[in-house]
């Protein structure tokens, strides 16, 4: 499960200035990050990133050292809006309001919708797939990106569970675990299937329907039965 969100030329790394060096700035990371989605980072060269962003190559070893130090702004810009999605999970997950089975299928099945919606975005592929592919060049910076993602979003869901526990809504004795069997139930399928088909998507009525049925088998496993009226002892 992931919470990630890409905005080429928006992330951290572009700095909030408003005088030229600033401006070159945000024109060198939209090239680049670009260019390191499109063409992954052994492919990508400064060259090509100055070119892109109609700058010299001296600006952009100006603003960033080395190519590696240009991977990393721009990774770890694009990983910290991982907070937007994260705001978009837990607006999914009222904390209020929900105090039966049904309201709890609801609640769910649009958290599930929302990250089918999230994480199958073109750029979001792209990012995972340039993180994964570097991941043993960069172990840190894969690091970083899985806290703050998937592993982020996970310990969103584990504690709205444990909110729905207390209610008696569910029987998770172990909320991470019971976290990570909802992302996947909801993700796995389509991601795995997007991570090696990028012209692939599933449309929307394929979404509602994968949604729904990681609902349906996360609450056959996880939800508390209702209990039984008892019959009335015969005299």
């Amino acid at each position: 499960m992931t919470a990630e969100t890409v905005a080429p030329g928006a992330t951290a790394a572009t700095g909030a200035g408003t005088g030229r060096s600033a401006r070159k700035r945000r024109a060198i990371t939209a090239a680049a990050t670009a260019r390191f989605l499109r063409d992954g980072y052994r492919d990508t060269s400064m060259d090509q990133v100055a070119a892109d962003a109609a700058v010299s190559k001296q600006t952009v070893y100006k603003q960033f050292a080395d190519k590696e130090q240009l991977f990393r702004a721009i990774v770890l810009g694009v990983t910290g809006n991982a907070s937007a999605i994260i705001a978009e999970l837990t607006a999914a997950l009222p904390a209020a309001g929900v105090a039966t089975q049904q309201e709890l299928g609801a609640a769910l099945t649009a958290l599930a919708r929302r990250y089918l919606d999230g994480v199958l975005q073109p750029p979001v592929l792209a990012l995972r797939r340039l993180v994964i592919a570097e991941a043993e060049r960069f172990p840190d910076l894969a690091r970083t990106y899985f806290e703050q993602a998937p592993a982020r979003a996970i310990g969103v869901l584990a504690e709205a569970l444990r909110g729905y526990r207390a209610r008696g809504l569910i029987a998770a004795q172990d909320p991470e675990l019971a976290a990570a069997h909802f992302a996947y139930l909801t993700l796995a399928i389509p991601l795995d299937r997007a991570q090696f088909l990028p012209g692939e998507r599933p449309s929307a009525a394929e979404r509602d329907r994968l949604a729904a049925e990681a609902v349906r088998v996360f609450l056959a496993a996880y939800a508390v039965a209702p209990v039984a009226p008892v019959a009335p002892v015969a005299r």
